[in-house]
């Protein structure tokens, strides 16, 4: 599932004012699972690594197909018994769009 918008639909929106990267795992929005937000880093460059179930993770733009983007959320859940699912959102450099794409497995 994609999703195209203006403006960020899971980063906050103070976003760019942050590191590149920042672990958020353990703010208590979520059960501890990995969950990851900031300015943006390229996806192959994102400290964690999308699983295997997840090959098809893109880093392209969803409305301009750029590959010129950065990861400014990532959220991965899995092994409740009901299979795995991430969240990725990207911002395109050349755009200025935000993609929001969900895997399920």
């Amino acid at each position: 599932m994609s999703s195209v918008s203006d403006r960020p639909q899971f980063a906050p929106p103070e976003y760019a004012s942050l590191e590149p990267c920042v672990d958020i795992s353990k703010s208590g929005r979520g059960w501890g699972f990995p969950e990851y937000t900031g300015s943006g880093v390229p996806l192959e460059e994102h400290p964690f690594k999308p699983q295997e179930e997840f090959h098809s993770v893109r880093s392209r733009c969803g409305a301009c197909g750029s590959e010129n983007t950065l990861c400014i959320y990532l959220h991965y859940i899995g092994g409740l018994g009901t299979g795995k699912d991430m969240t990725v959102e990207l911002v395109c450099r050349d755009c200025g769009k935000f993609t929001v794409d969900t895997y399920i497995d």
